[in-house]
């Protein structure tokens, strides 16, 4: 009769990740340090706030769903009882504390990033971005050279349809392996390591060169927007126009 061995009892912790308690005791320290002459309450609480959000990132504490719930119940509560920076006597309250919280959420900036995320999901299932892809490789030619030219056009394109460097990437690199498994070509040489360079630096070059590319440069739109008003919005063809110099650059330097 065989016998079944049972290693022994895992002990369960009450906080799976060290992260967390890193988290809360730098909030805390931050929190209790002596205010400055310019600094507010509100702003040394945001501060604390900032710097557990941080940590519990960076550690993978809580995942984001969660730390979200959380940041935006420390704001509420941290910065609600804080004393208000226009009337020191009086407590700013939680309202003010919750509609600040969820100002961010009204951002156009917010939207539009939302939307390019369901296009470039729609994209993914469709297997529309593998299409543009191949279609666009077969027209370039077999040469080394037109091949890392072809990965560079195909990260243009999908650069103004796909908001995420990562799914860009994600969706070329596979097409590129392939190309690479039919011209027989060692997977160790120079060109196929000048293939994956090219994808991975085109990609973060025209992060910058196309507004739509990347989620943080609608999201620094929406804080010009924000802070200086619709008056001084940076527009589509204004935004490539400004970035073109480095993008052109850029993408030589690859070329070459």
């Amino acid at each position: 009769m065989s016998s079944i061995s049972h290693g022994a009892p895992q002990k369960r912790r009450i906080i799976p990740n060290p992260g967390l308690w890193l988290a809360i005791i730098a909030g805390i320290i931050i929190t209790l340090l002596p205010l400055g002459d310019t600094l507010p309450v509100a702003g040394q609480n945001m501060i604390a706030i900032l710097v557990f959000a941080i940590i519990v990132w960076i550690s993978e504490a809580m995942d984001y769903t969660a730390s979200a719930i959380v940041i935006s119940a420390l704001i509420i509560f941290m910065v609600g009882f804080a004393p208000d920076m226009n009337h020191p006597d009086t407590i700013l309250g939680t309202a003010k504390a919750l509609k600040m919280t969820l100002s961010g959420f009204s951002n156009s900036a917010l939207a539009l990033v939302a939307a390019a995320m369901f296009i470039a999901a729609a994209m993914t299932i469709t297997g529309l971005d593998k299409r543009i892809a191949l279609f666009t490789m077969s027209k370039i030619g077999a040469s080394s050279r037109s091949i890392i030219i072809g990965a560079i056009v195909v990260t243009i394109v999908l650069s103004l349809v796909v908001p995420s460097a990562t799914a860009r990437t994600a969706c070329v690199v596979p097409i590129m392996m392939g190309v690479i498994a039919a011209f027989k070509v060692d997977k160790h040489s120079r060109l196929a390591a000048s293939m994956m360079i090219v994808i991975a630096q085109a990609t973060s070059i025209w992060n910058v060169g196309i507004q739509t590319s990347a989620a943080q440069n609608l999201l620094s739109i929406g804080f010009i927007n924000k802070t200086f008003g619709a008056g001084h919005s940076v527009s589509w063809l204004d935004w490539l126009c400004v970035s073109r110099r480095r993008t052109d650059s850029g993408n030589m330097k690859i070329a070459a």
